[in-house]
């Protein structure tokens, strides 16, 4: 481990030229305005003892929203538990995005270095790090979850390198497994694409194998288990997300502004396009940037060139083939040349958007490119031309790791009713109810379960309002229907007098009965037969890997 001290602090030191906006005060504009409200809202969660987090107040225009029950949780549980512990919402919003940053670097220099050895493991740890499309994912569309869903794809693949030396093998197992369900707990769409292909790969894998009877049965068994120990690890998020997405909009989204057609790369783009803080559109001119980056691209093409020359016939068994083929995969989906596989394959438009692909790109050809250090015999020479590269790279890419504009804003003022419940609700509210009516203006925002009506004969104290549990003392100067301002959602419970009630759900909101006189009316979230089957089967693969490692899984 002490050799590997000095390449994290050069890693560190590298990557502070990316993370520099984040260090000072204020904060700054992105498409996905929604972070800050996102950690206070989880922070507010955990506080009230909610775990995992599924609901979250004020968010859904205050009427609640279902958002970590199918948006990758993983980076706010570490944004919103610094704001639950005494940490301000901006700064540990940022911090957030700094260690998203500052993680592509050190997972892709842990790979690296396992397949390349130290100094090619730096390299390619700078080149992902200034990535283009890294740059673009927090600065421009402000995608936190994707940015951490991109930093822990590295370790993906260092499990399946490691797995390649049977006596490391379960070692393999447990560390693709590990980054598999890290990326499927931070942005669900990269994870559903990669457990999507990974599974399709090895399938093809296993077909090719039998042909030619020769059926690799450790190989087989190594991938199942590391999708396995991925699936489990993550099964209590994406098992009900998958049955549950029935219940919101998010199939209405999927078309229009979000439809895959509309957003394929030209080839073009990839070697340049201008950089802007705008949006994704139709053609070859778009707001914002979809290069790979000309070193990159240069470095790539070199470091597999240097490959097949030296391996020849043992390329494709090498990883520097597999990553081509990656990279090479990668490149035909962000194009209209695979437009027949977006139309025809079924679940394809659930990805929305083919640059996000521009991920498989970063991470190919950071590694392909750094990979060609490992042909220069000469120490001395490969040490230097590894600075020289860095040092470049910084020059010449640091100057997009810069957002658009940066601004003062009290923290106060990110936690008003106003801004979560109206500004960050307009920008995400995909997960509502289908049926539900958003507010026409933010006067008509919630403002609680149930608002007290004098003249109508209604009075409401509330004693408990939280986001799983609620409960009021009503009096009603008659038997009457009264709708309750928190969007219906399965695993709520109705309670009133102490017998639960059966509802009418009307635009997405409940509707229940009290009688004349004084009520109790208590709302109960608690855990849907999905949700349970999804936490059993993550407790069961931790359990396996505590039964595996013992003490050692702390070391």
């Amino acid at each position: 481990m002490k050799r590997h001290i000095l390449p994290f602090i050069l890693i560190l030191f590298v990557s502070y030229w990316a993370i520099r906006p984040l260090v000072g005060s204020g904060y700054f504009p992105m498409h996905d305005d929604t972070q800050v409200a996102r950690v206070i809202v989880m922070g507010r969660a955990l506080l009230n003892g909610q775990f995992p987090v599924r609901l979250v107040s004020g968010l859904g225009y205050g009427y609640g929203y279902p958002l970590f029950n199918f948006y990758g949780p993983l980076p706010y549980y570490f944004g919103g538990g610094l704001s639950a512990v005494g940490v301000d919402p901006v700064v540990a919003t940022k911090i957030m995005m700094a260690v998203g940053m500052v993680l592509a670097g050190i997972s892709m220099y842990v790979f690296g270095a396992a397949v390349f050895g130290r100094t090619a493991g730096i390299l390619a740890a700078a080149l992902y790090v200034f990535a283009p499309y890294h740059a673009v994912l927090l600065f421009v569309r402000g995608a936190v979850g994707e940015l951490w869903g991109y930093a822990l794809l590295p370790i993906i693949f260092l499990g399946w390198y490691i797995g390649k030396n049977p006596k490391r093998e379960r070692s393999g197992i447990w560390i693709g497994g590990l980054g598999l369900a890290g990326v499927i707990l931070s942005h669900t769409i990269t994870g559903y694409v990669i457990v999507v292909l990974y599974t399709v790969g090895l399938l093809l894998c296993s077909l090719i194998f039998l042909l030619k009877k020769k059926l690799l049965s450790s190989y087989v068994r190594f991938h199942a288990l590391v999708l396995m120990v991925g699936l489990g690890l993550s099964a209590f998020f994406w098992v009900p997300a998958i049955i549950e997405m029935g219940y919101t909009n998010v199939a209405d989204q999927i078309g229009g502004g979000a439809d895959f057609r509309d957003h394929f790369v030209c080839a073009g783009q990839l070697w340049n396009s201008l950089w802007g803080f705008g949006g994704s559109v139709r053609g070859c001119i778009d707001g914002l940037s979809f290069k790979a980056g000309k070193l990159h691209i240069v470095l790539g093409i070199v470091g597999l060139l240097f490959a097949v020359a030296h391996l020849k016939k043992g390329f494709w068994n090498h990883t520097v083939g597999l990553l081509s083929l990656i990279a090479i995969g990668s490149v035909v989906m962000t194009t209209s040349f695979s437009r027949p596989v977006w139309e025809w394959v079924p679940g394809m438009s659930f990805i929305q958007y083919p640059w996000r692909f521009l991920s498989g790109i970063a991470l190919s050809l950071s590694a392909v490119g750094a990979s060609l250090l490992v042909w220069i015999n000469n120490r001395g020479v490969r040490v230097t031309l590894c600075m020289t590269i860095c040092i470049v790279v910084i020059i010449t890419s640091a100057k997009l790791f810069i957002p658009q504009y940066m601004y003062e804003k009290p923290t106060a003022l990110f936690e008003s009713p106003e801004d979560i419940s109206w500004r960050a609700s307009r920008v995400s509210d995909e997960y509502l109810p289908s049926g539900f009516q958003a507010p026409a203006s933010i006067d008509h925002i919630a403002r609680g379960i149930v608002l007290s009506d004098p003249n109508g004969g209604l009075r409401v104290e509330t004693e408990i309002d939280t986001e799983t549990y609620g409960k009021l003392q009503i009096e009603s100067r008659t038997s009457r229907k009264i709708t309750l301002n928190r969007v219906y959602f399965p695993g709520w419970d109705y309670w009133v007098n102490g017998k639960r009630q059966e509802i009418v759900v009307e635009n997405g909101l409940p509707v229940i009965v009290v009688p004349q006189g004084r009520s109790v009316v208590e709302l109960r979230f608690g855990n849907t037969l999905p949700r349970i089957i999804g936490i059993i089967l993550s407790i069961g693969i931790l359990i396996c890997f505590f039964k595996t490692y013992g003490k050692k899984a702390f070391t």
